[in-house]
């Protein structure tokens, strides 16, 4: 094995706890928050507002899954509690200016280039981070953070230091709470129907999903799906148990991220074809949209028997409770079959670092968005702004963890409420054990048990890449363009004739060298070997 395997479900929460730490040091009181103020307990540093209030503006993304009759994401019980708690005490406007998830870097752009981006915004796209500092588009906060940015630095200290580009803090990555990337999981109930065990191998999982689509236990009328969710992000822990991991090294990985080149990536990709051509993939996969709802409703609708979503996302999307909810019979179950020659089950890995904030260069209010980015990190603001309303959207465990309420009132808020608390990635618990760090993600306590096994299933073996902060100038130019490629690729290699799927592999890995691949490989390489020079 020449690539580390680490231990990431003990770093992830290694790093959680000291987080907690500063967290629960800097907190005065354990109450909850409420919805109103309490007369200067949000201003800054002791200062008395002056003069017309600062606008302050704020990206928020669109998910499309506002529910029926709930208040719009830009005014709903977390923006009034922004506004109340600390807009009005520091004299400034909040606005929060919406952007499509399915499309944030491609509308971040335009917003940029063209000066009318908001004040505070954000991108999980490294390239693009990488692009706004090669062309000065975004603000240094270094400054600011010293000034203003006390409990900011304390709750984000294991990550601000990836938002350092040549010497200066340019972002400020959000901290990921939990590192597992995906879990796979599977209909339980239909196993137990079939008289058939959870699958511990590849070839088990596969003769499971030829059961669900010969005998249907789930009843759909021919509908079944017995795999789905089919995207490079999603297919990476079965992908990678096909590589022969003992032939691949940290720098292999760190130029070829996907695997293309991999040895084994190609067998990979045949056995997907496989299952395409056998019907045991959903045939629609290559119209699906980029984090459409249409994996949700499969699963809700009772057609989908497994499949590997984000880790836990059945719990914090509320797809699970729906699909409970038509059918009280229905389970679903975690799964790890996936597993490689050498005996591990490779999985990558989040980085501890979640999202990257910035601040546009144009903007004026850099020293606002610390000072907001700061009194978010105040843990009475950061439990208002993942759990909502004590008694109408949570309310605090014997173990003093919040969970979340699965009343339709609780809904009407909760919906979006992932992306106010933007300096966290996962929920976060000042607590003393990695258990009930586990257990404050599952935001509907009747799958507690769920989320702890997805979350531990999807870190076993997990690996993550080195940090190489050098920009690879050929990614930031080629990576829409490599994006779109490998979209068509997924498409035509899974669905091409299994007499022809080697030959369509091959093409398609030529094309993807020759939009610019080859060129991010090259590059990538040379920027791994320059970080860690023997």
């Amino acid at each position: 094995m020449r690539v580390k395997f680490r231990k990431t479900i003990t770093v992830a929460m290694a790093v959680l706890a000291t987080s907690a730490i500063a967290l629960a040091g800097c907190s005065n009181s354990q109450n909850s928050p409420s919805n109103s103020a309490t007369p200067g307990s949000s201003t800054v540093a002791g200062e008395t507002p002056k003069g017309p209030p600062i606008n302050l503006t704020v990206e928020l993304f669109d998910r499309s899954n506002t529910p029926a009759g709930a208040p719009p994401i830009t005014d709903n019980f977390m923006t009034q509690y922004v506004q109340k708690n600390f807009g009005d005490p520091n004299n400034i406007t909040v606005k929060f200016i919406t952007v499509p998830r399915s499309e944030e870097v491609k509308k971040l752009n335009v917003l940029m280039a063209s000066g009318t981006a908001p004040d505070l915004v954000f991108t999980y796209d490294k390239p693009t981070v990488q692009s706004y500092v090669q062309s000065g588009g975004i603000a240094d906060l270094g400054p600011a953070i010293e000034k203003y940015g006390p409990q900011l630095k304390k709750v984000l200290a294991p990550t601000l230091k990836d938002g350092v580009f040549n010497g200066k803090q340019f972002t400020i990555p959000a901290l990921r709470v939990i590192q597992s990337q995906t879990t796979s999981i599977i209909r339980k109930d239909w196993l137990e129907k079939l008289n058939l065990p959870l699958p511990t191998t590849t070839d088990e999982w596969y003769q499971t999903l030829k059961a669900f689509k010969e005998k249907d236990p789930g009843n759909t009328g021919g509908k079944v799906i017995p795999f789905t969710l089919i995207d490079m992000f999603h297919i990476k822990p079965l992908t990678n148990s096909f590589w022969d991991w003992n032939k691949i090294t940290e720098e292999d990985l760190f130029a070829d991220p996907d695997g293309w080149t991999l040895p084994g990536n190609k067998e990979a990709f045949k056995f997907l074809n496989k299952l395409y051509n056998e019907g045991l993939l959903d045939k629609d996969f290559p119209l699906a949209a980029d984090f459409s709802q249409t994996f949700n409703k499969q699963v809700v609708g009772g057609l989908a028997g497994s499949a590997t979503p984000n880790t836990n996302d059945p719990i914090y999307s509320g797809y699970y409770a729906n699909l409970k909810k038509n059918n009280p019979e229905a389970v679903l179950a975690t799964i790890d079959p996936f597993k490689a020659s050498n005996g591990k089950y490779p999985k990558p890995m989040y980085s501890p670092s979640g999202v990257y904030l910035m601040v546009p260069a144009a903007s004026k209010n850099v020293d606002s968005v610390i000072k907001y980015l700061n009194w978010m990190a105040e843990p009475k603001n950061l439990i208002a702004l993942q759990f909502g309303q004590e008694g109408v959207s949570y309310k605090t465990g014997d173990d003093g963890i919040p969970f979340a309420l699965t009343t339709p009132e609780a809904n009407q808020i909760l919906f979006n409420n992932q992306d106010y608390a933007m300096i966290m990635n996962g929920k976060y618990v000042s607590t003393d054990t990695p258990e009930k760090n586990m257990a404050a993600n599952a935001t509907d306590p009747q799958f507690k048990d769920f989320t702890i096994s997805s979350i531990k299933t999807g870190a076993r073996d997990g690996y993550t890449g080195p940090r190489v902060d050098i920009p690879i100038q050929a990614e930031i130019k080629y990576s829409q363009i490599l994006n779109d490629k490998v979209k068509q690729m997924l498409a035509k290699i899974i669905t091409a004739k299994s007499t022809e799927v080697d030959s369509i592999y091959d093409q398609q890995l030529k094309e993807w060298k020759d939009a610019g691949g080859e060129a991010v490989m090259k590059e990538r390489r040379q920027a791994y070997q320059q970080s860690y020079k023997k």
